[in-house]
C-alpha cells in the first residue's frame, strides 16, 4: 500500500510510558509480551499503521527504538508529557497511547484514526461500554498550548482538559479485556503470560 494511503498517513503518535509503576514493582514498559517489551509493542502498532514520526514520554530505560521526549515541566503527569511531545511533532494530528493496555488492538487504532479524520471537536479517545480512554485517543498537535493552560492554571488533569476543550467519542468494538489496564505482577501474569503460553 502506498505511504500516503495508509491509515497512519498525516498522523504524528505519542507513547506514554512514565509513572512510577510502584504496583508492578519494576517498569511495566520493560515487560515482555510474546518477544517484544510493551514499549515495542506500542511503538509496532504506530508502524502497522504507517505512522513514521514516533516519540516516546516518560521512559527512563535503555531499550527504545525511537526518541524519548523530555516533559518540559517535570511532575504534571500525562498531561505535562503530551505538551511536550505535541510541540515536536510533525504531523497535524497526533496519536495518543498509554503503554499500560497493550492488549488494545492496532485495528482499533485503525478505526480511531480513521473516525479522527471526520471529528468535530480537536479531540476524540476511545470508549468501552461506558468507560472513557483519554490516553487511547487522537488529539490535534495545536491544542498544545491549551495544555500548557490547565497544567499552569489548574491541576493539569487529562479529563479536566477533555471537558474544558470538548471531545468527540469513538465506540470500541474490541472485547473488554483489550483494555485491561497492566499494573500488578498479577495482572501481567494472568493476561499477559498466561495466555501466550496457553497459545
Amino acid at each position: 500500500m502506498p505511504e500516503n494511503k495508509r491509515p497512519g498517513a498525516g498522523v504524528s503518535m505519542v507513547v506514554l510510558a512514565g509513572g512510577r509503576s510502584s504496583r508492578m514493582g519494576s517498569d511495566k514498559c520493560d515487560l515482555k509480551i510474546e518477544k517484544s517489551t510493551f514499549l515495542e509493542w506500542q511503538i509496532e502498532k504506530g508502524r502497522a499503521l504507517g505512522i513514521t514520526d514516533i516519540q516516546v514520554s516518560g521512559y527512563h530505560g535503555a531499550a527504545c527504538s525511537v526518541p524519548v521526549t523530555p516533559d518540559r515541566f517535570p511532575g504534571k503527569g500525562p498531561l505535562g508529557g503530551l505538551e511536550s511531545c505535541f510541540r515536536r511533532a510533525r504531523e497535524e494530528q497526533v496519536l495518543v497511547l498509554g503503554v499500560d493496555i497493550p492488549l488494545v488492538p492496532a485495528e482499533e487504532l485503525e478505526r480511531l484514526v480513521i473516525q479522527s479524520r471526520e471529528k468535530q471537536k480537536k479531540a476524540v479517545i476511545l470508549r468501552h461500554r461506558g468507560k472513557e480512554e483519554p490516553l487511547a485517543g487522537v488529539y490535534d498537535r495545536d491544542l498544545a498550548d491549551e495544555m500548557l493552560a490547565e497544567i499552569r492554571e489548574r491541576k493539569g488533569s487529562v479529563f479536566a482538559f477533555l471537558n474544558r476543550i470538548g471531545y468527540d467519542i469513538c465506540e470500541s468494538t474490541a472485547p473488554e479485556e483489550s483494555f485491561a489496564n497492566i499494573n500488578r505482577p498479577e495482572d501481567y501474569h494472568r493476561r499477559i503470560v498466561q495466555k501466550v503460553s496457553d497459545k
